[in-house]
């Protein structure tokens, strides 16, 4: 994964973590508002019921008009019958009970522009206040009767507390596992990062003794005594091969690195489709050999000139002619064809080995999957081979099918299209 996707991918869990959070606090806030709005429901429904009790009873009617006829700028101690708002309070007290509103409020009594006071009312100022008309029961429309709760906003939050709570909880646990995951995902990009630059260190070390390895078999090759000992010749030709295909492994692994990286850069020219499938037939020729097979290819020896890059594609064809070796564990039989059309050029590459299922079709050219008969200890490989050639063929801007049965062989289409420009691009 390049590093522009690795940033979009945290980019983007932290944008859904904030969202997240803002969906939280939105229905924090609109559950707030709900509470509210019952609590005030339930406040007017009591006013109104305790009206409607008081004004069942005339003697308690009577009292209250007495008691509110007078001026206002009376205190409460000094009405004769002082009862009157303790029997108020009482009653509305009960019926905010039946609606579980346990709550202390201040009670006051609105005559016109003036108040009358139980309390003062100084340290709840800018409380809401909920009023209530005592026309019913005083039988004058300028009288009210109200309730103010100073500390209704604790008793939302203590309503609250638990989805509060929950959902505080919620974020902190989703933000801890994201910063774990994160924090894994980072100590694996940089193991995958320093295993990557091992195996490309060892590469590259191998390629000295390599180099040496092939002097010495060329000049073993050379020599009078090979000449005369056909079995000399016959060893120094094993290890001329085996040193070329330990060789062709080591640029494959640094193309991969390089391919990881979006390093690998191509040299796009007019090459000869005809030349680059004979050279990777060539280089696994030695293999077929070993394993008794044969390779049949049909093809006409006209031109079929495309843009490429050379030593790429040639790679491309040895690793399926290698797979068709590989997982061909009776006689093999390899079908190679190049077909002409007007809209491109295709090659095709059938076997008669195990074959793939169908639900592997799709994966086989994911990288580091192997099919499952590739874990059997008589198959090598590292499940890379076909991700090379789907990378390789899209940087071609050409493309790779497959259709295979199980226990039938596999045949794979490469089909190059005319339109290619020199760089590798369509018109």
């Amino acid at each position: 994964m390049s590093k522009l996707k690795r940033y979009l991918l945290v980019l983007t869990a932290l944008l859904a973590i904030l969202v997240l959070l803002g969906v939280q606090v939105y229905w924090l806030l609109y559950s707030y508002k709900i509470e509210e709005a019952l609590f005030s429901k339930s406040v007017r429904v009591a006013l109104n019921q305790s009206i409607a009790t008081l004004s069942k009873n005339e003697g308690m009617c009577q009292s209250m008009q007495s008691c509110f006829s007078c001026d206002s700028s009376f205190k409460a101690s000094q009405h004769k019958t002082p009862n009157v708002l303790q029997n108020l309070d009482r009653q509305i007290r009960d019926e905010l009970s039946r609606y579980d509103i346990d709550l202390a409020y201040e009670l006051a009594i609105f005559k016109g522009k003036d108040t009358l006071k139980l309390n003062n009312l100084d340290q709840i100022a800018g409380s809401a206040c909920y009023r209530l008309s005592l026309d019913k029961v005083l039988q004058s429309s300028d009288t009210e009767i109200g309730v103010i709760f100073p500390s209704r906003y604790n008793f939302f939050l203590h309503r609250m507390g638990l989805m509060f709570l929950g959902s505080v909880l919620l974020i902190l646990m989703i933000t801890f596992i994201f910063s774990l995951v994160i924090s894994y995902y980072l100590k694996e990009v940089t193991l995958s990062k320093s295993i990557k630059e091992m195996v490309n260190n060892l590469a590259h070390e191998f390629r000295t003794p390599l180099s040496s390895i092939s002097l010495a078999a060329k000049m073993i090759h050379q020599t009078e005594e090979a000449s005369i000992n056909g079995k000399i010749k016959k060893y120094a030709d094993t290890i001329l091969e085996e040193n070329r295909r330990l060789q062709r492994q080591s640029d494959h692994i640094l193309q991969l690195a390089a391919l990881e990286q979006n390093n690998l850069f191509y040299q796009f020219r007019e090459v000869e489709l005809t030349e680059i499938v004979e050279e990777a037939i060539k280089s696994v020729w030695f293999l077929v050999e070993q394993k008794g097979g044969h390779i049949s290819k049909s093809y006409d020896s006209g031109v079929y000139p495309i843009y490429g890059d050379h030593n790429e594609l040639v790679h491309v064809f040895m690793n399926l002619l290698v797979n068709a070796c590989k997982y061909s564990p009776q006689k093999l039989e390899i079908n190679l064809s190049i077909q002409k059309s007007q809209k491109g050029t295709m090659v095709t590459i059938a076997d008669k080995g195990i074959g793939i299922a169908v639900g592997e079709k799709k994966k086989i050219f994911e990288k580091y999957y192997r099919i499952s008969s590739g874990n059997q200890h008589n198959t090598n490989g590292f499940g890379i081979g076909l991700y090379y050639v789907k990378e390789v063929l899209k940087a071609h801007r050409a493309s790779i099918t497959v259709e295979s049965e199980p226990g039938k062989g596999s045949l794979f289409s490469v089909f190059f299209p005319n339109d290619l420009k020199k760089d590798g691009t369509k018109d």
